[in-house]
């Protein structure tokens, strides 16, 4: 280590690995964890090769050969730089660019091994050192324009990535200002290691935090689906049920609004004939035989068992009977080897306006109740109860 006191540069090089290295373990934690963000393990990676950047400057520094990192720290850092596009586009379930991707890296490897540092003082040279840095972040730019989700974050990712690539344009005109006359050995105490290191390390925390939101933002999705989704099946479970009920009841509470129990008659006797796993697989079929059968603005939902519920609204009376029709002559028209039929059960009931979902499944679930009793593969409708008048009481009152 030449002399005592620290070079200015060294503390932006110092904060450009430890964020680098921060977001590597956080990528791969969140890919671990987590089977649906497990495509984020190659943006650990992108992120693994540019740390390798600030370390290549730091050894020189500390009295490594400065010969290597002509090659070396250029290389990886356009290679981290260049794979974030890929690793953007697999994330977000698109086909990569692999060629463009790669035609960058090969590009720039043969220049920083064949050409080396731009020579003192020539703009060209200094231009074409980092044009490749800068192709790397408008390809990440048009993939999030391509192939991420509209949105905010999306737009201000995208964002990052063409301040990110007109960045490094801008590099060679600042380094004349300061003086291009540094070489990999003072490289650490010139004013334009602090302008370049500082520069990058805000644009690499403002990009890796966007990623991280956007894949944070696909965890909790994915998270609250499988919360609200039944995993034999694929339907919105009973919590779903419960959510989609009240959004209708908010929505069309001055409309009319029915609920259907649809119950597989004989389940038990199937499970038995033909064991668990069979009898899951007529579940499966049930579900996507009533999936397709109901009306596109219901809500379809396992509720429990061999039992399914169907909210229907803006359908009452004899609308919403034709459509439990529909949906029991559909079951009943299932082929399941092993099976001589499939039959389902149905109870209907409308919605009143004041009634929550229990209530309403309660009456429901009474007639369907009476159909099982009446010999099943039928719809019976529910009564709607009228409240009970009460006899007004007298108040006594004391003469005392």
């Amino acid at each position: 280590m030449r002399g005592t006191m620290i070079p200015q540069a060294v503390l932006p090089l110092l904060m450009n690995t430890l964020i680098a290295s921060m977001f590597v373990p956080a990528f791969l934690t969140i890919a671990c964890l987590n089977p649906s963000a497990r495509r984020t393990v190659w943006m650990a990676v992108s992120y693994a090769f540019g740390v390798v950047e600030p370390i290549s400057h730091l050894a020189v520094y500390l009295g490594a050969d400065p010969r290597p990192v002509m090659v070396l720290a250029p290389s990886s850092f356009l290679i981290g730089l260049a794979l974030m596009s890929p690793a953007l586009s697999i994330f977000f379930r698109k086909r990569p660019m692999m060629i463009a991707c790669g035609a960058i890296i090969l590009a720039g490897l043969l220049y920083y091994w064949f050409v080396g540092e731009s020579p003192a003082g020539s703009l060209w040279h200094a231009l074409a050192y980092q044009s490749f840095f800068a192709a790397s972040m408008f390809l990440c730019a048009f993939t999030v324009h391509r192939d991420a989700p509209r949105s905010t974050i999306s737009r201000a990712l995208g964002g990052v990535f063409v301040v990110a690539g007109l960045h490094f344009l801008l590099k060679p005109f600042v380094a004349g200002q300061f003086g291009n006359d540094t070489t990999n050995q003072d490289y650490a105490s010139s004013l334009y290691a602090v302008f370049s290191q500082a520069s990058g390390g805000v644009l690499l925390v403002a990009a890796g935090l966007l990623i991280l939101i956007k894949v944070l933002q696909r965890v909790v999705r994915t998270s609250q689906g499988q919360a609200r989704t039944d995993p034999l099946t694929g339907l919105p479970n009973r919590r779903a049920l419960h959510e989609a009920f009240e959004a209708l009841d908010r929505r069309t509470r001055t409309h009319t609004m029915s609920i259907a129990i649809v119950d597989l008659d004989h389940f038990k006797a199937i499970n038995d004939q033909l064991g668990h796993d069979r009898g899951d697989d007529v579940l499966r079929l049930a579900a996507d035989c009533l999936d397709k059968s109901r009306p596109s603005t219901s809500t379809l939902a396992r509720f429990g068992g061999e039992e399914f519920v169907v909210l229907l609204p803006d359908r009452d009376g004899e609308l919403a009977r034709l459509v439990c029709e529909t949906l029991r002559l559909s079951i009943s028209c299932l082929t399941i080897p092993g099976l001589s039929g499939v039959t389902a059960s149905i109870g209907l009931a409308e919605v009143s306006k004041d009634e929550d979902l229990t209530d309403a499944l309660r009456r429901a679930d009474r007639a369907l109740y009476e159909a099982k009793h009446l010999g099943r593969d039928r719809c019976v409708i529910a009564t709607m109860e009228r409240p009970t008048p009460q006899r007004p009481r007298l108040a006594v009152v004391s003469t005392r």
